[in-house]
Order: structure tokens, then C-alpha cells, then sequence
């Protein structure tokens, strides 16, 4: 899979280094790696490492994004690119839009 960033993400992820927070710079690598091996987003979602990553999609007004979990309160926010509803076999691209701590935490 294609995996397009925004300038919040790559905003946040900025500040995660300045913070020297290894572990959780390790663990979005780890996600970017497995999301890379992955040829669509149905394999991923049947992946094994979707429990491991809580890789799930949002509810409510958010449910176009789907979220993993970097720690306890971090969260990284993608959403495939195209048009909801989506086909999960068809999308081969995703883009990561923030790492967020809104609703999990101070930021």
C-alpha cells in the first residue's frame, strides 16, 4: 500500500522527536511497515497485527477515519484515499492525517 502524509502528521511526528519519545516513534514505524506489506486495507484489517496495533475504524462523525494506538494516549489518525463508503479490497492508499490525543489525553 501508498502511504500519503499531511502536514499535520508530519507536524506531530516532529514533535515526538523534539520530546525524544523512542518508544512511540518505533512503534509508528512499525505501523508504517506493516501497512506498506499490506497489498489493501482488507488485508490489513484481517491482519493479526490489527489487534496488536488496535487498528480500528472510528464511529459516529468520524467514521471515514480509522485509528491505531501509539500509546496510551496517542493515536494515529489515517483514512484511505477515495470515497466513502468504502470498498476495503479496492483501496491500495491511505493518508495519515494527525497523531492525536484529543479525546485520550493531554497533549
Amino acid at each position: 500500500m501508498i502511504i500519503n502524509k499531511t502536514s499535520n502528521y508530519k507536524r506531530d511526528l516532529k514533535k515526538l522527536i523534539k520530546k525524544n519519545m523512542l518508544k512511540e516513534i518505533t512503534r509508528i514505524n512499525n505501523i508504517e511497515s506493516l501497512i506498506i506489506a499490506c497489498s489493501n486495507l482488507y488485508e490489513l484489517l484481517n491482519s493479526p497485527y490489527k489487534t496488536i496495533y488496535y487498528i480500528e475504524k472510528k464511529k459516529g462523525n468520524l467514521k471515514k477515519f480509522y485509528t491505531a494506538r501509539i500509546n496510551s494516549k496517542l493515536r494515529l489518525v489515517f483514512k484511505p484515499i477515495g470515497n466513502y463508503p468504502y470498498n476495503i479490497l479496492e483501496i491500495m492508499e491511505l493518508e495519515f492525517i494527525e497523531i492525536n490525543a484529543d479525546h485520550y489525553g493531554e497533549r
